[in-house]
Order: C-alpha cells, then sequence, then structure tokens
C-alpha cells in the first residue's frame, strides 16, 4: 500500500487529469440531477380510497370500509392502518413495516386483498383505488381555475386545462378536485309510475337493458371482413326520453319522468382556492421530474391558458412547492457560498497561496464527486443532500491540511521534496485512514434510524461518507502529487511554509497547560459536568420543532344539518381570516358538509416576523367566533417528518359509550397538563337519520326481499348510476332517481315494490321510519374504532413524551370498557427516534473504539481519544441552551455526527506521540508532551478553524435559516472548538500522566530484576 501511495503522489499529471475529470464529472451530474424537498425512497406507505356516491358515514363504514380492513388483516408485512368512513367515501392509509425486504411483494398482497372483496355495494360503480406513496409522487403543486358564470361553461374550461396539463413533461398524475362528471338525470314521477303500473326499479333495468353496444365479431365470409355490432346506445335525450319501456299500452320513458336533464353528478365539495370557488387540479411530479422546471412549466400552461380564456376565467396556484425549495435551495447554495468563501480565506491566511490553492481544489473535488455518484446511488438533489453537502465543506479539507502540513514540516526539517512527500505519506497514513473511518463509523448507524425522520435522514450519512471517500483519495494521491509539484518548482523550499510565529501564544498557553496539568484537568472535568447537566436540565426536549414551519393543514366540522352552500357562506368567514393575514401566500382546499379542510402555505420563514405558532394562535381565538363551526383545527407542518401535531393520542377499541368517556377524560386531563395548547378532540357531530324498520312478516308474505326495498329506497333519493356511454370524449353517465320535490317520506311510502306474484305493494306497508341520529365520520384503527385527541405544547414547559408519561400514569387501572391508548404522530416518531438514537450512539461508540483499538493495540491511548467525546457533547448541550435553541432531533444528529469529528484530531495527536516515542526522555516527559502537541498545534487549529467556518453561515443563517439542519451545524461547528481545546490542552495532560505511570512501571520492573539479569 505504503509503495502504491508513492508511486501514485508522483503521477502529478494523472492527479490533475483525475482532478479535472471528477470535477467536470460532477458538474455534468450537478446540471442534469433534478432538485426536490426530500429525498427518494419509498414512504412505505399506500391509501384505499372507494368513491360510494351517497351513501352516508355508517352505510360506507359496514359495506365498503370493514370489508376491506377484513382483508388487510390478512396481508402480512402491514404494521398498522388507519380509516376514515364518511359520506359517499371511504380511505384507508397503510403503512408497511420497517425493513422489508421487498416492500412491492406487500403491495401487490395489498392489491390482492382489495380484489378479494367482491361483494361491493352496486353503488360502487368504481374500483377501490391503491396509491403507493413514495417522496417523489407526493403532491407538489394544486392549480385551479375559477369563473361567475354557470358551472357547466367552468367546466367545459376546466378539462382544457386538465388535458393541457397532463402534456405537461415531469407531471405523473392530475387528481381533479369538484370535477363532476356528466350525467343524464331522469328524474321519476311517483304518480306516473303507480299509473302505468311500473317500479322505480323496473324502469332501472329496461334502461340499463336498453343502452347497449355489443361488438359481434368480423363476417368473414362477407367482402371486405365488416366488424359486426349491436348498436343501441341512448346518446341523446331525446333518444332516451322516446325509449319505450312498454307496449301494453305503448308507453315512453318521458311518460313517467318529470325530466330527463343533461347534468352533472351531485357535488360532494366545492373546491375553494384563495378564497374563489374553483375546479382544482392536485398534481404530482413523475420519478424523473424537476420540481422547479416542472412547476415552471405549468405556470406558463396557465398563463397561455388564461391570455385564450380571456378575463371571465381566472386560472391561480394555490399551492407550489417548488416555492419552499427553491428557498431552501437558496439557504443552502448562500450559506455554502459565504462557507466556501471563509474557508478559501482562511486557508489562504496560514497557507503559501499555491499549496492553499492545491487545498482548495479538495472541496470541488469532494463535492463534485458526490454529486457525480449520487444517480448511480437512486439518489437526486434535495435540501438534505445539500445541507449534508455543506456540512462537510470544512470536515473535507481537514485531511488534505493535514498532510500538506506533515509534508511542509519535512521539508521544514530540510529533507528532499520527494522524501518529505513519502514520508509525510507513510506518517499519516494510519491517522488519516482512521480518522476517516471514525467519521464514517458514526455516521453509518444514523442511515439505520428507524420512522419516517429516519427514511428521510438516510441521504445525510450517504452523502458525508461518499464526501469522505473523495477525501480520502485526495489526500492520499491529489494533494502529495499536487505538491511535489508546487515545491520541487519552489527553490527557496523553506520559505513556502507559512511562519509559525503567529501560533506563538497557543504554543504558550500549551506549555502552561503541561505545568498546571492538576488544576487543568480538575476545571476541566467540573466544567464538563456542571456545564453539561446544567445545560441538559434547562434544554427545551422538542424533537420536531415548527419555527420554520410553511404549512399550516386547517380541518373544520359544521353543523351536519346544513347545506353544502351554507357550509360554503359559514367557510368564507374563517377563510376571510387566512386572506387578511400577510404572512399568508397562497391556500387551497375542500369545502364539505360536514367536513373541509385547507392547506395554507406561508411565505418564506426569513422574510416574515411572526411563525406558523403565532399565526395559529391568533386565527384559532378569531376562529371560535364564527358561527356554525363546531370544530377548527389547525396543524403545523413543518415541512418534514413527522406529521401530526406534538401530541396524538388515539383511543382505540371497546364500547361506544366507554370509548367516548375516556377520550371526554383525556382531553379534560390534557387542559390541565401545564404546557399544552390548544387541546381537540375528534368531535364529529351526530346528523339525523331515517332508519327504515323492515316488516319482515310482510316481506316474507309477499315473497320481497330485503334488498329489493333499500335499492328502491336508494333510486328514490339519492339515484343510482345504471348505465354510460362514451361521448367521444369522456364517459356520460345514467342516474334514475326521484323529482326533488318528491323526495319526501310521504311520496316514499306510496312508492310501489313487485310482489313475487307480480302484484304492486306500495312501501308504507313494508317498513316503518324511524328517526334517528348517525356520526358524519368514522375512523377505525386497525379495524376498531378510534377517537383522536391531541394538542400543541409549550416546549420551554414540557414536551410531548412527558405529557404521554403523564397521561399513561393518570390513566393506568382505569377500566373504560376495553378502551385504550395508542400514541401517534410525534409521540411516536420521538419514542423510536430516541430508541434508534440509542442504538446508533452504542454502535458509533463500540465501532470507534474497536477501530481505535486495532489502530493503537492498547485499550488504555484508545479510551483517551475517546476522551473528547463527552466533553464534546458537554459543550454542545450548553451551546444549544445559550443560543435558545431546543434538544431536536437534528441536534442529536449533529451530536452523534459529533462523535466521529471530534476524535479525529486526539487521534492523530496521539498518534503523533507514539510515532516519536523514539524521543522521549524518561526524565522530562513534560518536555517530550509539550513539543509533540507544539507540533500539532498548526493543523489542529488550521483544520478546527475550517470546520467551524464552513459551518457558521448554516448555524446562524448568514444565508437565510434552516431550522432542520442549522441546529446540526451549530452542534458540529462549535463542538469541534471544543474538541480543539481538550486535545490541545486537556488530552495532552492525561498522556502525560499516563506516560509517568508507564516510565514508573518499567522503571519498578528494572528495580525488581536479579542484580545477574540487570548486568546482562
Amino acid at each position: 500500500m505504503q509503495y502504491l501511495l508513492t508511486l501514485l503522489s508522483q503521477r502529478r499529471l494523472a492527479a490533475k487529469i483525475l482532478t479535472l475529470i471528477v470535477i467536470v464529472l460532477g458538474l455534468l451530474a450537478l446540471k442534469h440531477l433534478p432538485l426536490a424537498e426530500k429525498p427518494r425512497f419509498d414512504m412505505g406507505e399506500g391509501v384505499i380510497r372507494t368513491v360510494y356516491p351517497g351513501a352516508s358515514a355508517s352505510d360506507v363504514e359496514s359495506n365498503v370500509t370493514s370489508k376491506l380492513e377484513k382483508e388487510l388483516l390478512s396481508v402480512s408485512g402491514i404494521k398498522e392502518f388507519h380509516s376514515v368512513s364518511e359520506a359517499g367515501v371511504s380511505e384507508i392509509e397503510f403503512r408497511l413495516n420497517g425493513g422489508l425486504a421487498d416492500p412491492d411483494a406487500v403491495y401487490q398482497d395489498v392489491r390482492d386483498a382489495i380484489n378479494r372483496v367482491s361483494d361491493l355495494p352496486t353503488g360502487v360503480t368504481d374500483a377501490p383505488q391503491l396509491v403507493v406513496e413514495k417522496s417523489y409522487s407526493l403532491d407538489f403543486m394544486v392549480v385551479g381555475i375559477s369563473s361567475d358564470l354557470p358551472y357547466e361553461q367552468l367546466r367545459n374550461r376546466a378539462k382544457s386545462v386538465e388535458l393541457a396539463l397532463r402534456r405537461v413533461e415531469g407531471i405523473g398524475q392530475v387528481y381533479p378536485i369538484d370535477l363532476r362528471e356528466p350525467e343524464f338525470l331522469i328524474a321519476l314521477e311517483p304518480a306516473q309510475l303507480k299509473r302505468y303500473g311500473l317500479t322505480i326499479d323496473e324502469i332501472a333495468q329496461f334502461i340499463a337493458e336498453r343502452n347497449v353496444l355489443i361488438s359481434g365479431g368480423r363476417l368473414e365470409l362477407l367482402q371486405d371482413n365488416p366488424e359486426l355490432i349491436t348498436l343501441a346506445e341512448l346518446n341523446s335525450l331525446d333518444k332516451l326520453g322516446e325509449m319505450f319501456i312498454s307496449f301494453q299500452p305503448n308507453i315512453r320513458l318521458r311518460d313517467v319522468a318529470g325530466d330527463i336533464t343533461d347534468t352533472f353528478e351531485k357535488a360532494e365539495a366545492y373546491g375553494s382556492m384563495n378564497g374563489k370557488r374553483s375546479i382544482l387540479f392536485d398534481l404530482r411530479t413523475d420519478q424523473q421530474a424537476d420540481v422547479l422546471q416542472t412547476s415552471s412549466d405549468v405556470k406558463a400552461v396557465l398563463a397561455d391558458l388564461g391570455r385564450q380564456f380571456g378575463d371571465d376565467y381566472q386560472l391561480g396556484v394555490g399551492f407550489d412547492l417548488a416555492n419552499e425549495i427553491q428557498a431552501k435551495a437558496d439557504i443552502v447554495r448562500n450559506n455554502g457560498l459565504v462557507g466556501l468563501g471563509l474557508v478559501l480565506i482562511v486557508l489562504a491566511l496560514f497557507l503559501e497561496k499555491r499549496i492553499a490553492f492545491w487545498v482548495a481544489v479538495s472541496i470541488p473535488v469532494c463535492l463534485l464527486g458526490t454529486m457525480a455518484l449520487l444517480p448511480s446511488l437512486g439518489q437526486i438533489l434535495d435540501a438534505f443532500t445539500l445541507s449534508a453537502l455543506i456540512l462537510i465543506i470544512g470536515i473535507i479539507v481537514d485531511d488534505a491540511v493535514v498532510v500538506s502540513d506533515k509534508i511542509m514540516a519535512l521539508v521544514e526539517e530540510g529533507q528532499s521534496v520527494p522524501d518529505a512527500v513519502k514520508n509525510g505519506i507513510k506518517a499519516v497514513f494510519p491517522a488519516i485512514s482512521a480518522s476517516i473511518l471514525s467519521t464514517m463509523i458514526a455516521f453509518i448507524p444514523l442511515m439505520f434510524l428507524p420512522g419516517d425522520a429516519g427514511q428521510v435522514m438516510y441521504v445525510i450519512p450517504l452523502t458525508v461518507i461518499v464526501a469522505l471517500c473523495f477525501s480520502f483519495v485526495d489526500a492520499m494521491f491529489f494533494i502529495p502529487a499536487h505538491m511535489q509539484g508546487v515545491l520541487s518548482k519552489t527553490k527557496n523550499t523553506r520559505g513556502v511554509v507559512s511562519s509559525r510565529d503567529r501560533f506563538k501564544p497557543i504554543y504558550q498557553i500549551v506549555q502552561w497547560a503541561q505545568t498546571k496539568r492538576k488544576w487543568v484537568l480538575s476545571g476541566a472535568a467540573a466544567l464538563c459536568i456542571g456545564l453539561g447537566v446544567y445545560s441538559y436540565n434547562q434544554l427545551s426536549y422538542l424533537f420536531f420543532p415548527t419555527d420554520g414551519a410553511y404549512l399550516i393543514e386547517v380541518s373544520a366540522e359544521t353543523d351536519p344539518e346544513l347545506s353544502l352552500d351554507q357550509v360554503w357562506q359559514r367557510t368564507q368567514q374563517l377563510e376571510a381570516l387566512i386572506e387578511n393575514t400577510p404572512e399568508v401566500a397562497s391556500w387551497y382546499g375542500e369545502v364539505g358538509t360536514p367536513n373541509s379542510y385547507w392547506i395554507i402555505s406561508l411565505t418564506p420563514v426569513n422574510s416574515r416576523e411572526r411563525n406558523a405558532e403565532d399565526l395559529v394562535e391568533e386565527w384559532e381565538a378569531a376562529g371560535e367566533e364564527i358561527p356554525g363551526l363546531a370544530q377548527v383545527e389547525f396543524d403545523i407542518d413543518a415541512g418534514g417528518p413527522p406529521a401530526g401535531r406534538p401530541v396524538d393520542i388515539k383511543v382505540v377499541g371497546g364500547t361506544d359509550e366507554g370509548r367516548n368517556a375516556m377520550a371526554d377524560d383525556l382531553a379534560a386531563f390534557l387542559e390541565t397538563v401545564p404546557g399544552t395548547k390548544r387541546v381537540n378532540r375528534d368531535l364529529h357531530d351526530r346528523q339525523p337519520r331515517v332508519e327504515a324498520i323492515l316488516q319482515y312478516q310482510w316481506l316474507n308474505f309477499y315473497g320481497i326481499s330485503a334488498q329489493q326495498v333499500g335499492n328502491i329506497i336508494k333510486y328514490a333519493v339519492e339515484g343510482e348510476r345504471i348505465s354510460r356511454i362514451f361521448n367521444g370524449e369522456e364517459e356520460v353517465f345514467f342516474r334514475v332517481s326521484l323529482e326533488n320535490d318528491d323526495k319526501t317520506l310521504f311520496e316514499l311510502d306510496n312508492l310501489m315494490v313487485r310482489a313475487a306474484d307480480g302484484s304492486l305493494v306500495p312501501m308504507s306497508k313494508l317498513i316503518r321510519w324511524q328517526e334517528t341520529t348517525t356520526a358524519s365520520q368514522i375512523t377505525h384503527f386497525n379495524g376498531e374504532r378510534v377517537i383522536r385527541v391531541s394538542s400543541g405544547v409549550d416546549p420551554s414547559v414540557t414536551d410531548p413524551l412527558k405529557v404521554f408519561d403523564q397521561v399513561t400514569a393518570a390513566f393506568a387501572g382505569k377500566d373504560y370498557q376495553g378502551a385504550r391508548l395508542v400514541a401517534a404522530g410525534q409521540i411516536l416518531e420521538t419514542q423510536q427516534a430516541e430508541q434508534g438514537f440509542s442504538v446508533a450512539l452504542v454502535l458509533a461508540i463500540a465501532g470507534i473504539s474497536i477501530l481505535l483499538l486495532l489502530l493503537f493495540d492498547s485499550w488504555i491511548e484508545g479510551l483517551l481519544v475517546l476522551l473528547v467525546v463527552p466533553f464534546g457533547v458537554s459543550g454542545a448541550l450548553f451551546i444549544l441552551y445559550i443560543h435558545g435553541q431546543v434538544l431536536s432531533f437534528f441536534s442529536v444528529i449533529g451530536m452523534i455526527a459529533l462523535i466521529g469529528v471530534m476524535v479525529n484530531n486526539s487521534l492523530v495527536l496521539i498518534w503523533h506521540f507514539r510515532s516519536t516515542m523514539d524521543k522521549l526522555n524518561p526524565n522530562n516527559i513534560t518536555a517530550f508532551i509539550v513539543e509533540g502537541t507544539k507540533s500539532r498545534v498548526r493543523p489542529i487549529i488550521l483544520t478546527t478553524i475550517t470546520t467551524v467556518v464552513g459551518l457558521v453561515p448554516l448555524a446562524y443563517g448568514l444565508g437565510g435559516y434552516d431550522n432542520y439542519m442549522s441546529p446540526m451545524a451549530l452542534v458540529v461547528g462549535w463542538g469541534c472548538v471544543i474538541s480543539m481545546l481538550v486535545t490541545l490542552l486537556v488530552i495532552p495532560s492525561l498522556y502525560g500522566y499516563i506516560l509517568q505511570w508507564k516510565v514508573r512501571r518499567q522503571q519498578q520492573a528494572t528495580m525488581d530484576l536479579p542484580p545477574a539479569s540487570v548486568n546482562s
């Protein structure tokens, strides 16, 4: 290996060519890499959505959701699922177990489970839709079109918008909102049905059997092999009205129908965009899309269509993820450029300009080399990848600085350039290898953190490890070759090295510390323990802070008795609050009865004075005064994992009475817990319901089935789709119903039902009506009914885990008829993260310990190197405290990453002591320690400064503040400063005591030998 490194270091031309190749490949990759918010990964989640028009929440739960859930319970690999059943729709969200070898196989099992449900109601005309959620296929943009013109004209324009959007490169899926499907509505008259002796279900059957288009194949015996079809499509209102439904006497459909109209399906919800009723389009990218470019293309399409449509139509954007991605990219870019500039200034100040140039070239080599490899690793450029690259700007030059400093030191001692290069590589190779490996070992466990946060975080250690590999190649091959070229062309090689005089004050401090070892060690230990314990106790604990949030999710529940138009009027007051808030950039939503929701996009965090918490508190206070809104809940989405409120608890299972009692008590208890705020308990107000109580004795007597009665009621009130045609552009459905004026209990009683003997029986003889109430929305967790209770927290007072511990203690031993508490949201993610961090910390320290043991073959020296860790962690906690930060997920990530970075300087220092042990004078250990430490002062200070100045812009937001990455940079940056102080002052002092102990033992062993053995 040594021969190979020496040989490579002599290939100056090859080093320059390879350096150029890496930079060019990186630039090419940078040009083509798409930019996204999050890295690419399988989220292990999916949604099963089933539309059941006209059905109540309980009907959807019983006939759709429960049947699908029963099959999902048999699928191996599903961790949990959560369902919502509400009027007309069922949604089941499921999550897979982590670490599955083949998630696609589980998704296929889910599809098979869905297909096994063969007895869904006839009203479910479309099969349940499974959407597998990938990090790149989430909605990135919501656009819409609005107008004061009638809905039919607006819809025609909206179809043009939809087609144009589907043609935009980069868009994978387009989900319309409030783009209702066209229908032929046949509104029957009960009196006419009774007059002609017909039933509503018979009319539906006549239409379905009459409207056909059947291919009969080809007539091969005839010329040209013509295709034979049976064409009996009812493709116009005239044909539909003239259709014969009886010939004794001749009765046409128009004779029993009060009206036959060309209309659209009934609206289940209205789309809302920036306060205007709109038809919306939820856009998802495909796998290769660049979000910024796709967003720009979509806006160009909207602008072009706007010019074509004229002033009667308004096209706009309700949500655009590209804005946040661009803002984050600007923050990363600005901080990166500032950090890079500071690193270059430091190198220029401390190194000769030509050597500083090649050391500085290490930065683009490592960064661009990493970018060149990202596509082959299945990754793209996202906010986390870019932040990871900034995180290591200063770190990746450390090895180049160490190598160049060692070579220059040997040149100062009078060695020839070739010998200095060869011996310099030989001297630092083991330590450099171990330091890079130790940093990798610290980052590797972070690749396997559990939960959503772990999946997002995966790319940070991956990026760092790849960059460190390039750093090693650069330091061991490129830098020596470049330096050999620079030093060989310099006549006075001693003049190449910057003066060490500027470090004299540091040398004096080092020397003083060795004369005051006892006081230095005592003071350092006291500071470490005192500051660490004090800071930890004072720090607020919130793993996922929301101070940088840019999205707020709003849900509202209204009186179930209100019509959709009435709900729209009520919610307009809430939207007025949003519109009058200057920090709001845009918003969109769906207004339904009784549940509505909105997604609010805020302006970039660096451009506003108030954060999301401030806005939510203001809106909540104002929202309480809006009449007709039973419950308004605000969830702050910080743009990263996990979703949900800080305190999110599910009350699962048991009886309805027990579950409701437990949820009420839990909500009341949370109100009393110090530090909780905005406590919400799912209410789901009950809405009125009329039940048809079947008279089974008469059903049996007449030979009429319950299904037959239920179908007639469904036809009469909600209507039922019975057939369809294709008009050349889209499908048009046929719906049979009663006229709106006839949808009363009186008219329903007079509807006729065909008995088994052919006679007609009035509905009033078969059923009795009973008024009751039902839930407007029914939620399940793993097949059991559930109520959600949630709240926010004040991180200066408490944290989600403390609150959950208090809840667990308060409700322990209480019986609520089988109901139980299940943690969700941030509580669950925090629990998983804590467990993952514990494992990662143990693995990192164990791995580094094994590496140090292999390097030094001494557990004492290995332990001495690791002693820098508690000092660094204690200092990091203190830094977070004095900067007013909370102890968050990303700050803990920074501490674990800091372990690998901190040991580098102490590792190289101890290795230097060992390699110069032949110079040790047992009678003057202090001088040996001082001289050894002084020889490492320059590289240690230089590597620390380059690391710190590379992180300072991100840590303090000089180019824009990022609430996730800035705390990590703050921890690593200041941790390196503390590591430098410990390495220069504490580690040498301890090593001095170790050497004294070793010398004493050696002298004692010599004295214990017999005289003959000593003389020999």
